[in-house]
């Protein structure tokens, strides 16, 4: 469910029974205090799970002492994001599962790898990756076998350490 409404009016979110909802997403963008002041109410009211969206570190500390649950920062995120893949063109996107851990998705360039199974490879144990898929034009092998070929453009879908990953896909530049 969601709901619009003055979410700094604190009889609109007592109307709509804010305490009530599992989790409130406060996505206020430039206002610093209304994200601040809203984020205090929800959790004052009882909201068991809050996320809130940061503008900056000080910001996100801020709502990090007020209990926010999850604190968010897109641009950041983001910025990070592009970042990397300018750094490594063969990176076409990527998820951090945690802080050292990465799923990644790799674009094949190095033909040294071309027309290889994974066993011949030793993949798993030259990189320290896991192939979780590749993507061949419009196909996607899920968990493929040992003895599935590399081509050359296709893309790996790998997960495994953030710096090996990040070895691996230096190593196709």
């Amino acid at each position: 469910q969601a709901i619009i409404a003055d979410a700094q009016d604190e009889n609109a979110l007592k109307s709509i029974g804010i305490r009530n909802f599992d989790h409130v997403v406060v996505a206020i963008g430039e206002d610093i205090q209304a994200s601040i002041l809203v984020s205090m109410m929800v959790k004052e009211m009882g909201v068991k799970h809050v996320t809130a969206k940061a503008q900056n570190k000080y910001h996100a500390r801020v709502l990090e002492k007020l209990g926010v649950d999850k604190v968010v920062r897109p641009e950041r995120e983001m910025g990070k994001r592009i970042g990397k893949s300018l750094l490594s063109k063969n990176m076409l996107d990527y998820l951090n599962l945690s802080p050292n851990i990465q799923v990644a998705e790799i674009k094949v360039t190095e033909p040294a790898l071309a027309d290889k199974d994974l066993a011949k490879l030793r993949f798993r144990n030259h990189y320290h990756l896991n192939v979780i898929a590749i993507k061949r034009d419009d196909d996607i092998i899920i968990s493929p076998r040992a003895d599935q070929e590399l081509k050359l453009n296709d893309s790996l879908l790998v997960v495994g350490q953030t710096t090996d990953v990040d070895r691996f896909s230096q190593s196709m530049n």
